[in-house]
């Protein structure tokens, strides 16, 4: 069975108890005159459900068919109240009393429309005035209420009822009878909705918890209280005090409460005055109850099985033809709130398999990795079968209904086969991991795995040759995209079977990726650069609205980084990625603190060009190049046409979960490459955004931590572990937005961000392992001491052979075992191994000076230990004097110095060098610059 949420954490169970402090009855059902009615069904009223009064107002359906296509595709059954021009601005809540009684929905919904003449009209294009996929309980009376304290009622003529068919052919004894009572208006103290102070009497935190090594803090708005505390929910215990802190940032003014050094797994609550959290996690378990969540969400969404109490075998009836021939494409995942069968399946078994990669390669948590492991080969299977075998696939099916599961009749959704390079290449990656992961434990599935893989990537490869430059669209797929695929599919096929001719490809697509990427220091109000154009072309840049592709250049460099350590172009990828991580996610969220969520993207004005005339792209269709230049320039100004916007610019598609997610990705990933901590925490902080510490303090995870709302789900009900589309902003501003109404698409569930949800869990949420060897004829214990908070762990090595492994939680190490001692960072999911034997021992530390104004840089290496070691520099950017690969004999106690003299090739672009320590590029240390340009 599908996971059930604890309805006492959500917010609906909050909105039900708050005080009502005025009302007005609008209507209670005992006349119809007011009343009008549309639909294939009848309105009357009825005597034998009456909730007050005497009557209810009854609708039913006379055909249970749903309407396709038009206006009415979602709301099949419509009654009306109609109002003479009523100002309600005294009131800021509706209620109502709704009692379904249906047969043969496999979920029930209703929506609520709110008419407004006045100055701002309601409904408008943006969906405000709408409050959609309002869960209702079947065979008992629900209550909604709708807060619309952000919209305008000023000139009210009407609020619509309706209700959507669920099936385009019923079955036989189907019945849709809906009893409507008491329609009220109601004031209550209104949620906070909009805007970037945090609600009053609230503590913006991470409602899954925290990481023990991870920067943990909370934010508040309106704190009277001087300190706050931890209050160990097992105990009753405070267990750790700090003052609050005053902090004043370009958002406003706020209260941050720090509590990092606290490093003590155990479940706890936020304390300060008379202001209380609900309790959330500090461990390396934090984050696992989210990540059962999002795989009980894939699972609740599978297509083509039973899925208790959401729905039967479905879509048996849907197809992709090619030619005379023809695949049923049920299987794999639905989209979203709708049924579609979709391309989001690669995706999502990617990330399962990437995320079971990690926990199997730290011997972590046997049985999710089983459970994740079973999920993507769900999703594999779904890709292995939709493909015709000559290089065309289906992408999947649009349909939004449940169907009757015959061939030939009128519920059939049918598409063409597309051969498509991108495509090709997204499988052939999700086809070589799987391969790579079911080696050992399905080896039949593992060989057809990779048969399919070489042959989806030769037709990728082979289409690209010929395929034409794919058209500028604003937000949809382009070059970048496309090639940053090809490198990944290819490094996966190159990790599976060793063969050349995909390393090859991989270096050869990924001089494309480098050439998308802008490496000047852009001399803005914010220096920034590292970010990516479309294409080499460099003609647009790289950005999405929607669907959140940002993380694949990125993902590519790393992938070959990775796999091809001696080569090369090894400097020139690893640069790249440090310029993206360095010089542009983690400079611009500094607009952004104390929450430090990433911003959107940089945007331009001539960029309104991409706009489409003609909308053919479903979220471009209400896409106006007015509103484009409005939106850009509600953005921060960095100079020219250039602005930084915190939420993208967008139309009637909105909210940026996936858009996050995927920075958050790039942002990971580069962290885990470059053992950048800071990039790491800043990649956790995007996860606690989404799950309360956000100026809502609400979760958006449905299930999980507290305040989540019911979400957009109108074929299947709500779902544990859903993700919506995503917090959006209002009108043209670039502010969060977050009002207590249901509607598409921000508050629509979507596959997309649970499967990114999981990708970026990969890198923040598996415990790091350590493993090293000691001396075995010293007993003492190895001691490692956290820099920051000063938290002690220790090993206690093998007496045989002195061997030691541990888990570390992420953190800045000193290693010691008596007068043996190095320094050690330690990120999440990595596997680190140090070597404190006395003829073995390293430690070093790497640091740069600039000479003012000749453009000049000394790399310098203090290094202490034992014996002749070996360290070569690797740099782009500069001209380094001396040879590459500098020898020394460190001895015992005595700190050696190496220099490099070199010059900065580029003044305008950032320089980058690493060193390694005897040919052991694991154990690098990075160090990097740049001049800051106004």
């Amino acid at each position: 069975m599908p996971m059930q949420a604890r309805s006492e954490d959500g917010a609906e169970f909050r909105w039900l108890h708050k005080k009502v402090l005025d009302s007005r009855v609008l209507d209670s059902m005992e006349d119809l005159s007011s009343w009008s009615f549309v639909g294939d069904g009848e309105m009357t009223l009825a005597t034998d459900r009456a909730r007050y009064g005497e009557h209810a107002l009854r609708i039913s359906s006379t055909t249970n068919v749903a309407q396709a296509g038009g206006d009415k595709e979602w709301e099949d059954l419509v009654a009306t109240r109609k109002f003479a021009n009523e100002d309600w601005s005294r009131f800021n809540r509706i209620s109502l009393w709704v009692y379904p009684d249906v047969v043969g929905a496999p979920a029930i919904s209703c929506t609520l429309v709110l008419n407004n003449d006045g100055k701002h009209k309601l409904p408008d294009s943006y969906n405000e005035g709408r409050h959609e996929s309002i869960p209702l309980k079947n065979h008992e009376w629900n209550q909604i209420v709708w807060e619309i304290a952000p919209l305008s009622r000023d000139h009210v003529t009407a609020v619509d009822f309706a209700y959507s068919l669920p099936k385009k052919i019923p079955d036989p004894g189907d019945r849709t009878v809906l009893y409507i009572d008491q329609l009220e208006l109601q004031t209550v103290v209104p949620d906070h909705v909009e805007g970037w102070d945090v609600a009053a009497g609230k503590i913006a935190f991470s409602h899954s918890g925290y990481t023990a090594g991870s920067q943990k803090s909370a934010i508040a708005s309106d704190l009277a209280a001087h300190e706050f505390s931890l209050i160990d929910q097992q105990t009753g215990r405070v267990v750790f005090t700090r003052p609050v802190e005053a902090a004043t940032t370009p958002l406003g003014k706020y209260q941050t409460l720090d509590f990092s050094h606290f490093r003590q797994p155990g479940t706890y609550a936020i304390k300060a005055g008379d202001t209380l959290t609900r309790s959330f996690r500090i461990g390396d378990d934090a984050w696992r109850s989210s990540i059962w969540k999002a795989i009980n969400f894939m699972y609740s969404e599978r297509c083509g099985t039973n899925i208790p109490g959401i729905h039967n075998r479905c879509h048996q009836d849907i197809y992709t033809t090619h030619g005379d021939q023809r695949i049923v494409v049920n299987g794999g995942y639905h989209d979203a709130g709708d049924l579609s069968a979709t391309g989001h399946t690669p995706a999502m078994a990617y990330a399962l398999l990437s995320l079971a990669e990690s926990l199997r390669s730290q011997g972590e948590d046997s049985a999710l990795t089983a459970r994740l492991l079973n999920e993507a080969r769900w999703g594999l299977n779904w890709v292995l079968k939709t493909r015709f075998g000559n290089g065309y696939r289906s992408t999947g099916q649009l349909v939004s209904y449940w169907t009757d599961g015959v061939m030939g009749t009128a519920d059939d959704r049918f598409g063409e086969a597309v051969n498509n390079p991108e495509w090709n290449f997204r499988v052939a990656a999700v086809e070589a991991l799987a391969a790579r992961m079911f080696k050992g434990s399905d080896p039949d599935l593992a060989a057809r795995s990779l048969a399919t893989a070489e042959e989806d990537w030769k037709y990728a490869v082979d289409g690209l040759k010929t395929a034409a430059p794919l058209p500028e669209v604003y937000g949809a797929s382009d070059e970048l995209e496309r090639i940053s695929y090809g490198v990944v599919a290819s490094i996966e096929l190159y990790r599976a079977t060793g063969e050349q001719r995909y390393a090859d490809e991989a270096v050869a697509l990924g001089d494309q990726v480098l050439a998308s990427q802008e490496r000047r220091l852009q001399p803005w109000s914010i220096p920034l650069t590292g970010y990516f154009y479309t294409s080499p072309k460099r003609e647009n840049l790289f950005h999405r609205f929607h669907v959140g592709q940002e993380q694949e250049p990125i993902i590519a460099l790393v992938r070959l980084c990775e796999a091809l350590p001696n080569h090369d172009k090894w400097m020139k990828w690893y640069s790249a990625v440090v310029l993206h991580s360095q010089y542009y996610l983690k400079a611009a969220s500094a607009v952004d603190e104390p929450f430090g969520v990433l911003p959107a993207a940089v945007y331009r004005d001539s960029e309104v060009r991409l706009i489409p005339e003609s909308k053919t792209w479903t979220p471009l269709r209400a896409a106006d190049r007015d509103a484009y230049f409005q939106e850009v320039h509600k953005g921060i100004p960095l100079g020219g046409e250039y602005y930084l916007r915190r939420f993208p610019v967008w139309f009637d598609f909105r909210g940026n979960s996936s858009v996050l997610l995927s920075q958050a990705k790039a942002l990971s990933a580069a962290g885990r490459l470059r053992g950048d901590l800071d990039a790491e925490d800043l990649a956790q902080k995007q996860a606690q955004w989404l799950v309360g510490r956000n100026p809502f303090s609400t979760s958006l995870m449905y299930g999980e931590g507290y305040d989540w709302t019911p979400l957009y789900s109108v074929r299947s009900g709500q779902m544990v572990g859903a993700l919506p589309v995503g917090i959006e902003t209002r009108g043209m501003e670039d502010a969060p937005y977050w009002p207590t109404q249901i509607c598409w698409t921000y508050k629509e569930v979507w596959t997309q961000p649970v499967g990114q949800w999981l990708w970026l869990m990969q890198d923040i949420a598996v415990p790091a392992t350590v493993k090293g060897m000691a001396d075995p004829s010293n007993h003492r214990p190895v001691e490692f001491r956290e820099q920051e908070s000063g938290q002690l762990l220790t090993a206690t090595p093998s007496p045989m052979d002195g061997t030691f492994s541990l888990h570390l939680p992420e953190g800045h190490y000193d290693v010691r075992q008596g007068s043996a001692h190095t320094d050690l960072t330690v990120l999440p999911g990595t596997s680190n191994s140090i070597d404190l034997r006395p003829d073995r021992l390293l430690d070093f530390k790497v640091s740069f000076q600039e000479i003012p104004g000749q453009s000049e840089i000394l790399i310098q290496v203090s290094a202490e230990g034992a014996g002749p070691h070996v360290f070569a520099i690797r740099s782009d950017n500069l001209a380094v004097q001396e040879q590459a690969a500098i020898k020394v004999d460190l001895t015992p106690g005595k700190v050696q110095q190496i220099v490099w003299h070199a010059h900065v090739l580029s003044t305008d672009t950032p320089w980058v060098a690493v060193v390694v320590p005897d040919d052991a590029l694991a154990n690098r240390r990075e160090v990097t610059g740049a001049e800051a340009r106004h």
